[in-house]
């Protein structure tokens, strides 16, 4: 009987090669798609962001995601207060609670549209209840010092 495998032996080594070179390739386009920078940090408790705000330019900010400030609680200097809003909806921030504004409220209201920031000013030292008009499940209390 005839030996048929010879003449297939090339084209077998050739495979074999072209299957070597593709997992080389693909193996050093894994490796070159690896960041060197350091992973990013996790986000902050509570308490540890009442304690140290994350910076904004120009001062601390909170960000708004999942219809929630992040933060329950924060302390900041006199100033503005940035808000980052990571939700598709509009949130409508005042001095507060659960959704009402206070008869004679220290800061200015202010509409932040999804996915934009906006500030609130604090002028004066004080205690302020923050709320969302449109969500008034939405509470925080900010410190100025």
């Amino acid at each position: 009987m005839p030996d048929h495998s010879a003449p297939h032996l090339p084209r077998r080594r050739a495979t074999f090669a072209s299957l070597i070179a593709v997992t080389l390739v693909l193996a050093a386009c894994g490796a070159s798609t690896q960041s060197s920078e350091p992973p990013a940090s996790q986000p902050a408790s509570s308490t540890a962001a009442s304690q140290a705000p994350s910076q904004a330019a120009g001062g601390a900010s909170v960000t708004l995601k999942g219809l929630a400030f992040a933060v329950s609680e924060i302390t900041v200097p006199v100033g503005k207060l940035a808000f980052v809003n990571e939700d598709p909806a509009t949130h409508v921030l005042v001095e507060g609670e659960n959704g009402k504004e206070v008869a004679s409220p220290r800061v200015q209201k202010v509409s932040i549209n999804g996915g934009s920031e906006g500030d609130l000013v604090f002028t004066v030292a004080g205690d302020y209840h923050i709320t969302c008009t449109v969500h008034p499940t939405m509470n925080m209390e900010v410190k100025v010092e």
